[in-house]
């Protein structure tokens, strides 16, 4: 199926370019959940056999009302993961661990982590829960970044809407970052891609050199009744 919108940008496959492909939540077809889908904005979902399978971990949640977190039993399937049944409002998380990624000779290997918030029904305000978060404020259309619960200031985003496909933003000096326009019915994005920090270690026996992290948020603007 052909898609008319994106989430986040991140690390791909050897075989795939990092800036055109990105991790979202979305609603799935028949009201059967939500689920994590990976593919390049307006092209096929990525499948597995094939690229979803450089994700080695991935896991998703709900938080409840004393906002504790509650887990989803992820499963992989053909086109996604599938998280579950969220109820009507709840915002959904997600954070998957990709494959530790040698691109160049002569740079350290990667370790990219990936992170996403969605919100099911129009505009809702949120509070950090994610190590990279996009966080969306009373404002439609306005949300601040943190890293590390902290917002994160001059940082490069990419906004993505039924109507533009990656056009370039910028965290302000308090890490927050406006939608230019939500006017039109559909899906939008905004989204943090490849922030890296010189944290070294190994992930399943992989050493790598440095830690990246993107995340992003997504939301659907309805038809106007």
């Amino acid at each position: 199926m052909k898609r008319t919108f994106l989430a986040l940008a991140l690390l791909a496959t050897t075989s795939i370019t990092a800036s055109a492909h990105s991790l979202w939540i979305e609603a799935l077809p028949d009201n059967a959940g939500v689920g994590v889908r990976f593919a390049q904005w307006g092209d096929e979902y990525e499948v597995s056999p094939g690229n979803l399978d450089a994700f080695i971990e991935v896991s998703g949640w709900v938080l409840d009302e004393k906002n504790e977190p509650v887990s989803f039993e992820v499963a992989k399937k053909h086109d996604h993961f599938f998280l579950g049944k969220p109820a009507a409002g709840q915002t959904v998380f997600a954070q998957a661990q990709f494959t530790v990624r040698q691109l160049h000779k002569d740079k350290p290997a990667r370790a990219p982590l990936f992170y996403t918030r969605f919100i099911p029904e129009g505009w809702a305000e949120g509070k950090p829960a994610l190590t990279m978060d996009v966080v969306p404020t009373a404002k439609p259309g306005e949300a601040r970044v943190y890293f590390r619960g902290k917002p994160l200031p001059n940082a490069d985003m990419l906004f993505f809407s039924p109507t533009v496909s990656d056009e370039k933003l910028k965290t302000d000096a308090e890490g927050i970052v406006r939608a230019p326009d939500i006017s039109k019915p559909g899906a939008y994005l905004l989204a943090i891609a490849r922030y890296s920090e010189e944290l070294p270690g190994y992930f399943r026996g992989v050493p790598y050199g440095v830690t990246s992290h993107s995340a992003s948020l997504y939301w659907t603007v309805k038809k106007a009744n």
